[in-house]
């Protein structure tokens, strides 16, 4: 008699990370996700992980729904718990991308042997300065 699998799938790509972080077994590890084009060219992303961890028994809803709905709640009533940890990591990211983003470069110029550095958004004058004393 065949061993019926029970499946859990999600499109929240931080659910999926914490799910592979804590050990939970994609249903199909050369095929873990599904991408689905529709006619209206919208695009959907779904990871495919077996329901239950291996070894602890533990559910991926329930640690979907802890990353989620109940995120609040659970990290304040657990807050030493892996769970909680990812869930602070992965909000830790999304803040240092924004900042990433939101930082200008530098340019990088070599002039005379030298190389310099000069912010993207340098004023006119700025540049114009810079170009004099290098």
């Amino acid at each position: 008699m065949s061993q019926i699998i029970q499946l859990f799938s999600t499109q929240n790509l931080k659910v999926a990370a914490a799910l592979t972080a804590m050990g939970f077994q994609f249903e199909n590890e050369t095929a873990p996700v599904t991408r689905v084009l529709r006619p209206s060219g919208q695009e959907s992303t779904v990871f495919w992980f077996q329901a239950q961890h291996p070894e602890s028994g533990e559910q991926a809803e329930q640690i979907s729904r802890w990353m989620t709905t109940e995120a609040d709640s659970f990290a304040e009533k657990n807050p030493e718990h892996p769970v909680a940890y990812m869930r602070a990591a992965l909000a830790n990211r999304d803040e240092l991308v924004g900042v990433i983003k939101s930082t200008p470069r530098q340019v990088l110029i070599e002039r005379n042997g030298r190389t310099i550095s000069i912010s993207e958004n340098a004023t006119p004058e700025d540049r114009a300065r810079f170009a004099r004393n290098s």
